[in-house]
């Protein structure tokens, strides 16, 4: 009798013990399964500078635990990153979810249908409210595909205590006012030069010029992209305007033909010039660092950018956008990442920690951030003017070939209309 309890005892043990294994491994294949079915993303974007490196790392894991998306960031060098998404989306690979959109890469990623249209996800008040200099640089015929995340606008700096000095009470509106100006100070000895520039033969020369000839209501291409600047009559008198700066009335740095940005914001804070064209969102707190400049208190931002007859006015805009590759397998949850990391909310936080500019425009009316930096009201009337880079599938090519013929112009070389057809005549071939 006893035996026969004993035995019932046991097999009931063996019976719940097996129930007990074949659960924990059910659970664990449901946990396996629930992980496996985590989605993942994987983000490729470049690293402007350190302080925007953290701020992105420490927002995606916020965005992790918000939404329960696992994002992959992926930060290397400016170059390392054109590489990466430029091959990827040329052999049509599907590695990238988000993707760094570059200014300079808006016509051939379009064209190509390697990024997706954003119009089905984007709302109307996103679109409205993004600074339209920025939104229609992503934009082809109306529809968008990329959100900019980081705003690199250039804005148009003096030295007012120089002008003061000068007996100058009103800031130049035209370019003719400036080089007037800028000849008063140089005879008073109170600068050495209107201004400095970057002409040199590279990007940031290519990308002053194409600003100045905007400037002068030049085009370089037609509406259907053909080039015109030899017949164009605001790119001859932007040339004009550069040529006669550089070698007759020397308003301009000679130096400009070799110097870049960071050249030119060196000169700029050490008191030599007068005039800062264009200069970087930061280059306000740098001339006010005692560390790195002798004109701290000295300076002021412009409400206006110079332009001919001082109506319509420019100022050159660089941005980046995130934009999501056709091949991704993952849209709808790029689409949250790009959302959430360029949202009103988090562009006014990430400007309030460390100093970045928005992207919205009513947040250069914002209390809070005029609070921290009363010149952004003063950008924020130039950046309506902003303007971006032109929208073409070979920009490469034209940069190189716009800033090497230059200089053979500026340093009077060739004429400016033989310089010009020369122009002309190269980006006709590298169309081709």
């Amino acid at each position: 009798m006893k035996k026969s309890i004993l035995k019932k005892i046991i097999s009931i043990c063996l019976i719940l013990a097996m129930l007990f294994v074949t659960g924990c491994s059910t659970e664990k294949k449901e946990q396996a399964q629930n992980t496996d079915s985590k989605k993942k993303i994987t983000v490729l974007l470049p690293a402007p500078y350190q302080s925007i490196v953290g701020f992105i790392e420490k927002e995606t894991r916020e965005f992790e635990k918000e939404t329960g998306i696992e994002v992959e960031l992926i930060h290397m060098a400016w170059d390392q990153v054109a590489d990466r998404a430029i091959n990827e989306l040329t052999t049509g690979g599907s590695t990238y979810d988000v993707i760094e959109f570059d200014n300079a890469w808006v016509a051939k990623f379009i064209k190509n249908n390697w990024v997706e249209c954003l119009d089905d996800y984007v709302s109307d008040e996103t679109r409205k409210e993004l600074i339209p200099g920025l939104r229609e640089k992503f934009s082809n015929d109306g529809k968008l595909y990329g959100i900019p995340w980081h705003n690199d606008t250039r804005f148009f700096m003096y030295n007012k205590k120089m002008l003061d000095q000068a007996g100058i009470s009103e800031l130049p509106k035209t370019w003719a006012e400036l080089e007037e100006q800028s000849k008063l100070l140089k005879e008073k000895g109170l600068a050495k030069y209107g201004y400095i520039d970057s002409y040199m033969q590279a990007q940031s020369g290519s990308n002053q010029i194409i600003f100045l000839t905007y400037a002068f209501g030049g085009k370089f291409f037609d509406d259907k992209g053909q080039p015109i600047m030899a017949t164009d009559p605001g790119v001859k008198k932007a040339f004009e305007f550069m040529v006669r700066g550089l070698n007759d009335s020397k308003i301009i740095d000679p130096s400009s033909l070799t110097a870049d940005y960071e050249s030119v914001s060196n000169v700029f804070n050490m008191g030599n010039t007068a005039f800062y064209l264009q200069a970087h969102p930061n280059s306000y707190q740098l001339a006010n660092n005692k560390e790195n400049s002798k004109i701290v208190g000295d300076i002021a931002v412009a409400d206006y950018s110079p332009s001919v007859q001082g109506g319509e006015q420019v100022c050159l805009t660089l941005p980046e956008a995130m934009a999501i590759p056709k091949t991704s397998k993952s849209k709808e949850e790029a689409w949250k990442y790009i959302e959430y990391m360029t949202s009103k909310a988090l562009d006014k936080k990430r400007a309030k920690e460390i100093g970045t500019l928005p992207m919205y425009t009513e947040l250069f009316n914002d209390k809070e951030l005029l609070d921290l930096y009363p010149h952004w009201k003063s950008f924020g009337k130039q950046i309506v003017s902003s303007r971006g880079l032109p929208d073409l599938l070979w920009y490469d090519e034209f940069s190189n070939i716009l800033s090497t013929e230059a200089q053979k112009i500026l340093l009077k070389e060739i004429s400016i209309e033989e310089g010009l057809q020369e122009i002309q005549d190269k980006c006709m071939k590298a169309m081709k």
